[in-house]
């Protein structure tokens, strides 16, 4: 049975996880915006992603918890990339009212 820390600093872990993901997929999602791409390769980079977010999570879920997937970990990814789009978004927002002339 692992501690309470412990499984703290997973959880942190999985967090910061969910937050790099989010923020690499945005960082496609801006080269996609500087380079126009085909449906097909919009679908292949994609694809390309999911198998690095595949093994990437694989790897840390190794590496925290000896390859046992528990649930704060999965919880732990999902809100630090929601957090992480919620972020973008009002980063966005606040980009839009300080660029937007007034006519």
């Amino acid at each position: 049975m692992i501690g309470i820390e412990k499984e703290l600093l997973i959880f942190l872990t999985a967090f910061s996880s969910g937050i790099f993901l989010r923020g690499t997929y945005r960082c496609l999602e801006c080269f996609r915006d500087i380079v126009k791409h085909s449906f097909l390769a919009v679908g292949i980079e994609d694809l390309f992603y999911w198998i690095f977010v595949e093994m990437y999570l694989f790897v840390q879920i190794y590496h925290t918890s000896s390859g046992s997937v528990r649930w704060y970990y999965i919880l732990g990814v999902v809100v630090g990339a929601c957090l992480m789009s919620w972020l973008l978004q009002k980063v966005k927002k606040m980009c839009k009212k300080i660029y937007t002339r007034k006519t």
